[in-house]
């Protein structure tokens, strides 16, 4: 809620007070303030909540309701031999708090730090009576998944979270003129816990759609620690640059046990310890470079060689073969290669070509864990991109645009070989003109690639292999209707049609649709409004099993047959707003809603099919968001802000209506979350 103070006079006011000079000094100081970068300023934000929702909170660190008081600071100060002091402070006292420091000298040297909380809560409310939640070792509850398992008394609220702490630390030093010295190091702890499942024995617990799932909520505890290094060289002609860069993670837990209770739900064996997040680290070492070969032509070049690896120990008592080693060993080396030419060969042609080029080996050593032949599955591919364009200015505001893009992917691990994609690209843009400003544009894309690896047909392609045309059209308008109204309109939409494969995606569109409006009702006052709807939509024949009696206690399932899916994605947001000043007050009010609906269809079932198979529930979320606001300058130095926010969010799911896990964990969400924010705020400009 922090605004810089801008209590201000304007140029045009400075310039009559400069032809009409009531006070001298007064002039000067508003000259100075105008021209001075210095800022020294304080807020302190009281706000209070009706309701902590979990649609609400997820991210903006308030976990209760009632006041959560906070403060911001913002100091900018110069001094007259160009050392410049930076300090920015937001939300301090909220779990969202951000903090940065900086001292320089400029042309010089710079040193910075800071410090940023980024929480993140669960939308779902949990109740469970499993035993150690946040820790490695969790005990499942000794009472049956029985109706009498929702009373159990040993049920308690879970909060499920992360939070992540960073402290990111830069400093910078000219070494000449040309040649400049950069460092940066980032450190990360995060810390939480995520919602996750393990299968138990089959057939365990009251048979409900759940029946054999138990609640395993993943513990996180995890530091990741970033370096980079980096020397510049700005030359007349050329830059270069050079650096490192690393990057390490580790974690606390390496793996979840879980110890059985007395109830009916039971874990399966073979299923716990479950692995968890290992240690990694990845090291990179790049050089940029850039010449200009003449003052309309310029080259770039990027080179990158990185190493990544995985090393850490394997899981204790697990049942492996012998001779695999005792971790992973895991490696992946890759060679990293980009170039590119611009050049405006005449007054009205640009010329751009470029090409990407990237090998990436897997030096995993291929072993096999299991005695039914199980093993690791390396990955090395050479992937190349290339793009070559032209742009002609036409004349009279107008610009063309064409242009080809190639890509080409292979590896001897995929079920094809070699996969390419080629796309051509035309744009015209119109430019410079007083009243309309607009671009339209379309593209044609087709992928193909080498004959699939199999003994006999795949009967499912993967989608990112499986050959495709994709068309794609974008408009793009800027009116200028009168002096006070501007309006903003674009379209964009992508067609595709899949081949070849017996089983998968068929075809899919995608369209977005945007108004923008601005109109200046006055010198004071100004109004706008947005509104953007979205379409989605995929076609993919499917091949599965089907249940002949009613669900969950479906007990037969023929041999798999051939059905279709339709899966259709609506979203709807529409906005406005005001905002102007009365008297002394600076007043605003904005509103949002948004709509966002999941619809999926199946269809060409055998009759022989239970009647409730393939009728799944439309999924659907609401927003409605209502922001008032007003400011009231008590002094030249000190304003008073007031703050309402009325927000109502719905969320109609079915997976998270009645879920229930085997071990009597209830997941639930409420299916409309009220929150109402009054906030006063105060800024004091020192």
């Amino acid at each position: 809620m922090s605004m810089r103070n801008t209590f201000r006079r304007t140029a045009i006011h400075l310039a009559l007070v400069a032809i009409f000079p009531v006070s001298g000094a007064w002039a000067d100081d508003e000259v100075a303030e105008l021209i001075s970068p210095n800022v020294r300023e304080v807020t302190v934000s009281l706000p209070f909540y009706t309701n902590v929702n979990p649609l609400y909170r997820q991210y903006d660190g308030v976990s209760h309701d009632g006041f959560n008081p906070n403060a911001s600071v913002n100091i900018v100060n110069r001094s007259d031999d160009a050392l410049w002091f930076k300090l920015n402070a937001r939300n301090l006292g909220l779990r969202t708090q951000e903090m940065g420091v900086s001292y320089e000298k400029q042309g010089d040297w710079a040193i910075g730090l800071q410090y940023d909380q980024i929480p993140r809560y669960s939308p779902y409310d949990v109740r469970t009576a499993v035993g150690g939640v946040g820790s490695n070792t969790i005990t499942q509850p000794n009472i049956a998944n029985t109706a009498a398992a929702a009373s159990n008394p040993n049920l308690y609220d879970v909060t499920l979270k992360t939070e992540r702490d960073i402290t990111t630390l830069t400093a910078s030093k000219f070494i000449t003129k040309d040649v400049r010295l950069g460092f940066s190091f980032k450190n990360e702890d995060k810390t939480g816990i995520r919602m996750d499942g393990v299968r138990g024995v089959a057939g365990t617990g009251v048979a409900n759609l759940y029946s054999g799932f138990l609640f395993a909520p993943e513990p996180i505890d995890q530091n990741h620690k970033q370096f980079e290094a980096m020397v510049d060289y700005v030359g007349k002609n050329y830059q270069l640059t050079a650096g490192y860069y690393g990057s390490f993670l580790s974690t606390k837990y390496k793996s979840l046990g879980i110890v059985g209770g007395t109830n009916t739900a039971t874990v399966n064996a073979t299923l716990s310890p479950i692995s968890l997040s290992p240690d990694n680290s990845m090291q990179q070492f790049y050089v940029n470079g850039a010449y200009n070969f003449s003052p309309d032509t310029r080259g770039n070049l990027k080179f990158a060689y990185s190493e990544a690896q995985q090393d850490d120990a394997y899981l204790t008592g697990q049942p492996t073969l012998a001779g695999i080693g005792s971790n992973l060993a895991g490696k992946v080396q890759t060679t990293e290669l980009y170039s590119s030419v611009t050049s405006r060969v005449t007054r009205d042609l640009k010329l751009l070509a470029s090409w990407r080029y990237e090998d990436r080996r897997d030096k995993t050593p291929v072993v096999t864990f299991y005695s039914s032949g199980v093993t690791n599955n390396p990955e090395s591919h050479v992937a190349n991109w290339g793009k070559v364009e032209a742009d002609y200015r036409l004349g009279a505001g107008y610009s063309l645009t064409a242009g080809a893009d190639y890509t080409n992917k292979s590896s001897l691990q995929w079920e094809r070989h070699k996969v390419t994609e080629t796309t051509t690209r035309a744009a015209i843009r119109k430019t410079m003109s007083e009243t309309v400003n607009g671009t339209l544009s379309v593209s044609h894309a087709e992928r193909t690639g080498s004959e699939w690896i199999s003994a006999t047909t795949l009967p499912q392609f993967p989608v990112y292999m499986a050959d495709r045309t994709r068309n794609k059209f974008r408009a793009m308008v800027d009116w200028a209707v009168t002096e006070s109204l501007n309006l903003q309109a674009a379209y964009e939409a992508y067609f595709d049609d899949y081949r070849r494969s017996t089983y998968g995606l068929d075809s899919g569109q995608g369209q977005v649709a945007s108004l923008d409006g601005n109109y200046l009702l006055n010198d004071n006052w100004k109004l706008n409004a947005w509104y953007s709807k979205q379409v989605g939509e995929s076609k993919q024949f499917m091949r599965g099993q089907y249940c002949t009696s009613a669900v969950p206690t479906c007990a037969t399932r023929p041999a798999a047959v051939p059905w279709n899916a339709n899966l259709t994605l609506n979203s709807d947001q529409i906005g406005f707003g005001v905002t102007g000043k009365y008297q002394v007050f600076d007043l605003g009010a904005h509103y949002l809603f948004s709509q966002d609906r999941n619809k999926q269809e199946m269809s060409a079932l055998p009759s022989g099919a239970h009647p409730g198979i393939g009728v799944l529930p439309d999924t659907k979320y609401t927003q409605s968001s209502l922001r008032l606001n007003g400011i009231y300058p008590v002094s030249k130095a000190t304003k008073v802000r007031l703050d309402y926010i009325y927000d109502v969010r719905k969320m109609d799911d079915y997976t998270w209506a009645n879920w229930v896990y085997a071990d009597g964990t209830r997941v639930y969400v409420k299916p409309e979350q009220t929150v109402q924010v009054i906030g006063l705020s105060l800024t004091h400009a020192f």
